[in-house]
């Protein structure tokens, strides 16, 4: 039998080839061919190393240069964009006014405005910036997000200027989508300054000071770049002799954001350590938006303060907004004071508009805008919105809320009045929704029977530390921890079978009798001289190594700003060790990014988590409120 060789047809073919085209026989041609390709790009190095490459803007492309560049773009983009889906509410009229205030200031330098030529400066680039209104007709909605997203190499096209915020990128698009049939007067109409009667101007001052700014943009070489504020900027020069004039153009001349139909947040429910604080962090980078960064990075120290304190001033009042169908509201209602059960998302109330109340650093949002809390809320749970403080738990708040629930809850909060316009009173907690049953009698029995297995000594837990003493907690952390633990946000396998034999209604029942609990301390004994080390790091933190104060958080006052925190004086000193090496580690679950701990342990030694133990273990308990409703 004669075995047919796999490769004979292919040699005979590259005969026939090579006999056809002899300069692609390897044997005869090809070292030369390589030869005079290394020629060529010696040649090419040198004509490029004495300068003979003409970068020169004022030197046209050529006709292949430039059709070559715009095919490589356009295919480039349409690649990029394939996967992208525009939102359903992309024509809505108040994402076209609020992106059209950021084109009048920042794109409209180079590619004009409807009714006027463009800039002498902008037209001697090369390439040349378009004129929108002649080419938004060659491109898909995704492509226009590709386009003003991420920017175009080799051009004058910068990138969004955050690494975020798509929201506002498809704000950009639906208002370029309606420049070819804009005219002068509708265009001049909608970008107009508007009048701020009583503002007073305010001058960058003499406080001039640089700080870092980080755009995610850094790129080498590091000392040709100068990433800072008060930055100049692409706007026009009304922000350097009257800020809030600029400020009227998106959140209008009350400051209530109603001209740009709630897009741009209001700010008079807001007060003035809160938006002086966001300001800062817009500079900074910290805080993510391609409209204010832009804007705040403009802004010296005495221009922030000073606006800050202007619309806190202001009159509260509500953004106008369609009626919400009470349906809605009610749900909203429900997840702003009980959350989200099933989910273990927390109230909105353990940190927004409690009986008044809200916890430091944390804004107002009863009276805020509709729309833009749903944006808001999106953005968070994207991960795209960042934050002006060092812990921010909206993420993970955030991304336990569905559409249907953002919706919701920016449809009550919104339907309430401001707490500046009710002398600081917030809407009134509201009694359990209806079908909630509490049962202390059950609840007391489902603790002897079944939490006393582990918690022993009343709940104060055993002196191994493996479980740790209930009777220091509220009702608030108690009910969180138990739906976390049913929905495994909390990873524990025991604590997940004992919770998933309970009915909601009998884990709120069961903190509400945890809550009537006495406080008592663990039976574990603490090391006196650790506890001495670690009442140091408590009371301080290590601020040379990002490691705060653990009283700013655990401290009693703390606390009962914010009942979620555990309450750790008196706890067992070998389970607070062990739940801080755990903290250490790589944490899995949702409950990381709510949770600061891991961040924290993490930067902690063995010797310093011990003796943090121990201090808390001998701190003095914190007495508990009453039951909340």
């Amino acid at each position: 039998m004669i075995e047919r060789r796999p490769d004979n047809k292919l040699k005979s073919s590259w005969r026939t080839l090579t006999g056809r085209y002899p300069w692609l026989d390897y044997s005869v041609s090809w070292p030369a061919i390589i030869s005079a390709l290394a020629v060529l790009g010696i040649a090419a190095a040198v004509f490029v190393s004495v300068g003979g490459v003409d970068v020169s803007a004022d030197k046209p492309d050529g006709w292949v240069t430039r059709n070559l560049l715009h095919f490589v773009f356009k295919r480039s983009v349409a690649a990029r964009s394939s996967s992208l889906i525009a939102p359903d509410d992309l024509e809505a009229p108040s994402r076209v006014r609020l992106a059209a205030q950021h084109f009048d200031m920042v794109c409209a330098n180079c590619h004009g405005r409807p009714g006027f030529g463009q800039s002498v400066i902008a037209l001697s680039m090369s390439p040349r910036p378009q004129y929108l209104p002649k080419v938004v007709g060659q491109f898909t909605d995704a492509e226009l997000h590709q386009i003003v997203e991420h920017g175009v190499k080799f051009s004058a096209m910068p990138s969004w200027p955050t690494g975020a915020r798509s929201d506002e990128v498809w704000s950009m698009v639906a208002f370029v989508r309606l420049l070819p049939k804009m005219d002068a007067k509708t265009y001049r109409d909608m970008t107009a300054l508007p009048a701020s009667q009583g503002a007073p101007p305010v001058g960058a001052g003499v406080d001039m000071t640089l700080t870092p700014a980080d755009t995610r943009r850094d790129a080498p070489p590091a000392d040709e770049f100068l990433y800072a504020a008060p930055a100049s900027g692409f706007s026009d020069e009304t922000i350097h002799q009257n800020p809030v004039a600029t400020c009227a153009r998106c959140h209008g001349a009350d400051g209530s954001g109603a001209a740009t139909g709630g897009e741009a947040p209001n700010l008079t429910v807001q007060d003035a350590a809160y938006l002086q604080a966001s300001l800062r962090a817009y500079t900074q980078g910290k805080r993510k938006s391609g409209f204010m960064q832009n804007i705040a990075a403009q802004l010296s120290d005495a221009q922030v303060a000073a606006l800050a304190h202007y619309y806190a001033g202001l009159p509260a009042r509500s953004t106008p907004s369609a009626p919400a169908d009470p349906a809605l509201i009610k749900r909203g209602e429900t997840i702003a004071f009980e959350g989200i059960r099933e989910s273990a998302t927390p109230a909105c109330s353990n940190c927004h508009e409690s009986d008044g109340e809200k916890i430091s650093g944390a804004p107002h949002i009863a009276g805020q805008s509709d729309t833009y809390l749903r944006r808001q809320l999106s953005a968070m749970g994207r991960g795209d919105r960042g934050s002006s403080a060092w812990w921010n738990p909206m993420p993970a708040v955030a991304h336990g809320l569905n559409h249907q629930d953002i919706a919701a809850v920016a449809a009550y909060y919104s339907s309430l009045a401001p707490v500046k316009a009710t002398g600081g009173q917030a809407a009134p907690r509201p009694q359990a929704p209806p079908g909630v049953k509490i049962d202390l009698t059950a609840a007391r029995d489902i603790f002897e029977t079944q939490c006393l297995k582990c918690h022993v000594n009343e709940g104060r837990g055993d002196l191994e530390g493996n479980y740790p003493n209930l009777t220091l907690q509220t009702a608030p952390f108690v009910a969180q921890s138990l739906y976390a633990f049913r929905s495994g946000a909390r990873p524990s396998d025991k604590m997940r079978q004992v919770t998933g034999g309970l009915t909601f209604d009998e884990m709120a029942s069961l903190a509400l009798y945890v809550n009537g609990l006495t406080p008592k301390a663990a039976l574990a004994k603490a090391d006196a001289a650790a506890a001495s080390r670690g009442a140091a790091i408590a009371l301080h933190g290590i601020p040379t190594r990002g490691i705060p104060a653990c009283l700013s958080c655990h401290g009693a006052g703390a606390v009962a700003d914010l009942p979620l925190i555990p309450r750790l004086q008196g706890q067992s000193a070998p389970y607070l060790l062990a739940r801080l090496d755990r903290f250490s580690k790589p944490y899995a679950g949702r409950l990381s990014a709510l949770n600061p701990m891991p961040m924290i342990a993490g930067r902690l030694t063995d010797q310093e988590r011990a003796d943090l133990a121990a201090y808390f273990a001998t701190a003095p308990l914190i007495p508990k409120p009453g039951p909340r409703p």
